[in-house]
């Protein structure tokens, strides 16, 4: 069965909610932690989804992840060129007819921890042009296509590190800060030209995934002693995972959302207003 022939395939026996049922949603970094966690979210809540990664056949484990619901199409996508964006749009379009949602989740992160006045500027112009340049021109190619196609939703993905910066991961940080207002001033043109494309950005703060869990547990000798590290970040003194941020993207992509243009959503727990 072609991705278009499953289009009319019911995502879950038990659906979390079906908010995005027949979007069809393209997701950069598909195959990376977020993208996948935040792909499950849409299909579980009927969206027809595309992973487009720049490694297409880098995890063997989707079909695993995937299990019980419709199969994701994985494309190959370089965020930091025009023509990929193109070429990862047509594919979309060609398997499930239109494009209603783009997930700006590609990015990176420092290499190295550097403080300001360490920072080379080739690592610089590495998180940049992923960071930055892959979302706008992500962001350029989703618009170009839904304006003339009843419209859409583009949700980016930041960090609140974008709102309090951070001693020795400063490029990500000001990289994520220039992804924040980038995101408000796609959104207000795309409003005043008559686009029908909202773009909305969620923060993430710190979150427990499979690296930081692996990492935390070898600075802090156990998982248990790493995640109440982590929890108590937080004034709920909980942790923040994953799927609360792919919850907060689907409500970002979906109807009830429709109202919320150019907004900055954070998912920390809390943190930024200790």
């Amino acid at each position: 069965m072609t991705a278009s022939e499953n289009m009319g395939t019911q995502a879950s026996a038990n659906p979390v909610n079906e908010r995005v049922r027949g979007k069809v949603v393209l997701v950069s970094g598909g195959l990376g932690a977020f993208g996948m966690v935040t792909a499950r979210r849409f299909l579980l809540e009927g969206a027809h989804v595309v992973l487009a990664d720049i490694a297409p056949n880098s995890r063997q484990d989707v079909g695993e992840v995937f299990a019980g619901l419709p199969a994701p199409l994985v494309t190959k996508l370089d965020v930091t060129d025009p023509a990929s964006w193109l070429s990862a749009i047509e594919v979309t379009v060609r398997e499930f007819g239109r494009l209603d949602v783009l997930v700006n989740n590609a990015g990176v992160v420092t290499q190295v921890p550097q403080a300001f006045d360490e920072i080379e500027i080739d690592e610089w112009r590495r998180v940049f042009a992923i960071n930055v340049e892959g979302v706008m021109l992500g962001t350029q190619a989703a618009l170009r296509y839904m304006k003339s196609n009843g419209g859409g939703a583009i949700v980016n993905l930041g960090s609140i590190s974008a709102y309090v910066g951070t001693k020795d991961n400063c490029t990500y940080a000001i990289s994520k800060g220039a992804v924040k207002i980038m995101s408000k001033a796609a959104a207000l043109s795309a409003a005043r030209f008559g686009y029908n494309v909202r773009v909305n950005t969620v923060h993430p703060g710190y979150v427990w995934t499979q690296l930081i869990a692996e990492k935390s547990t070898r600075e802090h000798g156990s998982a248990e002693a790493a995640k109440k590290l982590f929890a108590s970040m937080n004034p709920s003194n909980r942790l923040v995972e994953p799927e609360d941020v792919a919850a907060a993207i689907v409500y970002l992509a979906s109807d009830d959302a429709k109202m919320i243009n150019g907004a900055d959503l954070v998912v920390d727990g809390g943190r930024l207003i200790q």
